[in-house]
């Protein structure tokens, strides 16, 4: 189980470098466009033009700070730690389910396996917060029984 927490783990730390990068390059085209709009209009539209513009690099900006901040949480994670509780960084299984607390990016697919990558502060991450092996919880309808924890 440890190879495929290792595993989990470098598929979102790649993944989110990916991000990353192309926030980059999308703010550094959009800044660019601006720039150049700068040069060849003028008047109400150029003006309106170019606030629309920078509410864009505005929004990617923001998306930029808060995929960093994921990166850094990505990056304090120690996978070689072995938990005996559902807490950030582990990687719970249960019976219908396996999940990697982390930060919430949703379902992956890995070598044909789903895993649910959850942040602690999800309504699931919640309710596994702190629970041990063979504890037992329901999420929508679903009753849930953790076999493991890594």
């Amino acid at each position: 189980m440890k190879d495929i927490k290792k595993l989990i783990y470098r598929e979102l730390i790649i993944r989110q470098n990916e991000k990353i990068k192309n926030l980059q390059l999308l703010i550094k085209s959009t800044t660019d466009s601006r720039n150049s709009d700068t040069k060849s209009s003028a008047g109400d539209k150029h003006e309106t033009s170019r606030a629309k513009i920078q509410t864009e690099i505005n929004h990617y900006s923001k998306q930029l700070s808060i995929s960093l901040n994921e990166l850094y949480q990505l990056d304090s994670i120690d996978i070689s730690l072995k938990n005996n509780k559902a807490v950030f960084g582990s990687l719970v299984v249960t019976n219908k389910a396996t999940f990697f607390i982390s930060i919430g990016l949703g379902k992956i697919n890995i070598k044909s396996n789903d895993f649910f990558i959850i942040s602690l502060y999800s309504p699931i991450g919640m309710i596994i917060k702190n629970k041990t092996i063979n504890k037992s919880f329901q999420f929508r309808g679903v009753d849930y029984k953790i076999k493991n924890i890594e």
